[in-house]
């Protein structure tokens, strides 16, 4: 099962991501971007990394930007909203460091379709550098 960190500073959000793709994915929780960095050193590495934009502490775009350094083959996706992607988040989203962006609220159906696809284009862009695949049928 494919390894998914979801980050977010609300506790109900967490747990209603968990709830709906739990059957899908291998999903750790991060109450904000602290927790979240330490759980990728301790629990990594995960395949894809979902963040909220807007935290106490620091941003998701920050945290995300910190992750992809250390680990760049991790796809990323940061959850806002229309006024955070004015600040920034096309230039990052151009830039390479995030796959996509979506907008909060997001319907479970189309977070989960988006983790599949950065996944998969994970797996595309390790089988064109010439490494094996992740999982091998």
């Amino acid at each position: 099962m494919n390894k998914v960190l979801i980050v977010d500073d609300e506790e109900s959000i967490l747990k209603g991501i968990k709830l709906n793709l739990g059957r899908t994915f291998d999903i750790t929780l991060a109450n904000g971007a602290h927790e979240a960095l330490s759980s990728f050193k301790e629990k990594g590495p995960f395949e894809v990394v979902v963040s909220d934009m807007r935290m106490p502490g620091m941003d998701g775009a920050t945290m995300l930007r910190k992750i992809k350094e250390e680990n760049p083959e991790v796809m990323t996706i940061l959850l806002t909203g229309h006024a955070d992607f004015e600040f920034g988040g096309s230039q990052a989203l151009q830039s390479g460091l995030l796959f996509k962006i979506l907008n909060k609220p997001c319907p479970p159906q189309k977070l989960s379709s988006t983790i599949r696809a950065a996944i998969d284009e994970r797996e595309d862009n390790n089988l064109e550098e010439g490494k094996a695949p992740d999982t091998v049928l």
